[in-house]
């Protein structure tokens, strides 16, 4: 310790202010300084410490902030409160509330409105089908043909709270020939046509109407009845009998013929002599309106006029049949003829003949079997046909 000492005394500079002291060695030390011998030249060493410190901070902490919390809050929290409808508190989406149905609330918590498909029989809705109905007018009342609303769904054309000028009272338009009378429209009768009682202009009938009426049993109608204009006071043509024949030179035979007549003036047609083989048979005399021609293998549009039992003494002459078809013939109409056995034998000729007057003319023709299968042309007809000349 004491030399530590005393070298800290020898060695520490003297700082400012101070004053050097000497202090000798000690009289023991009788050696000689070699301290001062060696320190008095420069300090020639290196330093040659290395440092090898080689301490490398391998903190590989790669901690990373991994928090996913995603704050998925799904609180549901609604109003849970409920709209009752009809407990008198109009509430939410309610539009009023009385407590259930009333004059000017829907029992659904609605107002009021004819359509709306609620019937509030207390606002005084019969019915409410959301607009017209084949059962409810588009004003919330029965369907009800005469009450003034027209129901298209329900099958009305108009409605004008009862008969007019236009509507009838069933709510159909007004047309002669309906079956429904419209004395407002100005008709008199309506039997959906020409009847007994009624012309087919929806009038009473009445000769001298210039309505003729055939189902009345009318033959002409000329207006104010007067005899001698062809048309006498009974509404009948004022007709001259005669006839016109064919042929009766056979040849050929058949069950029957066909064939056509044209007016050439007003005629009636009433009665036919045929040419048949001897003995008994059973005559049929259809006509058709219109040529037979397109119609000889068919009944279609056909119309009997009558049958008739005969009994022919033989062939070459005509045996009268007992059938008036009292057909009226108009200037320029033609009508098809059948005359024909009913399985038995009438005569007739090959070829097509013609046969004309100034009332008249044939149009021949087919012949073939019974009923309706006339195929053999041209084939004329053998008789006599009776009419009534118009002029």
């Amino acid at each position: 310790m004491r030399a530590i000492f005393l070298w800290l005394v020898v060695a520490l500079p003297c700082l400012p202010g101070c004053a050097k002291i000497e202090i000798a060695d000690k009289s023991s030390d009788s050696g000689t300084n070699s301290d001062a011998g060696e320190d008095a030249g420069p300090d020639t060493g290196t330093d040659t410490d290395v440092d090898t410190d080689t301490d490398v901070d391998t903190d590989t902490d790669t901690d990373t902030d991994t928090d996913t919390d995603t704050d998925t809050d799904t609180d549901t929290d609604t109003d849970t409160s409920t709209d009752v409808c009809g407990d008198g508190t109009t509430t939410g989406t309610e539009d009023c509330d009385d407590f259930g149905e009333s004059a000017t609330c829907d029992d659904d918590c609605t107002f009021v409105s004819c359509g709306d498909g609620n019937t509030n029989t207390t606002a005084g809705e019969d019915c409410d089908d959301s607009g017209e109905s084949a059962t409810c007018d588009a004003d919330c009342t029965p369907v009800s043909c005469g009450d003034g609303n027209i129901n298209t769904t329900a099958g009305e054309d108009c409605d004008d709270s009862g008969e007019s000028a236009a509507c009838d009272d069933d709510c159909t338009f007004v047309s002669c020939g309906d079956g429904n009378t419209n004395t407002t429209a100005g008709e008199d009768c309506d039997d959906f046509g020409e009847s007994a009682t009624c012309d087919d202009d929806c009038t009473i009938v009445e000769c001298g109407d210039w309505t003729v009426n055939m189902t009345a049993g009318e033959q002409c109608d000329d207006g104010p009845p007067a005899n001698g204009d062809g048309c006498d006071v009974n509404c009948q043509l004022e007709c001259t009998d005669t006839s016109i024949s064919t042929t009766y030179t056979g040849s050929n035979a058949f069950h029957g013929n066909m064939f056509d007549i044209t007016a050439i003036n007003d005629i009636i047609v009433h009665t036919f002599d045929v040419n048949v083989a001897s003995g008994a048979h059973v005559i049929e005399i259809h006509y058709r309106t219109g040529s037979y021609v397109g119609y000889n293998t068919t009944s279609t549009g056909w119309t009997l006029g009558g049958s008739a039992a005969i009994v022919s003494s033989d062939t070459g002459s005509g045996t009268p049949v007992p059938v008036d078809i009292d057909l009226i013939m108009w200037a320029g109409q033609t009508y098809g003829f059948y005359v024909t056995t009913q399985g038995t034998s009438m005569t007739y000729t090959n070829g097509d003949l013609i046969v004309a007057n100034s009332d008249l003319s044939f149009n021949f023709g087919h012949g073939g079997a019974y009923p309706f299968n006339l195929t053999s042309t041209v084939r004329s007809w053998n008789g006599t046909v009776h009419y009534g000349a118009c002029n």
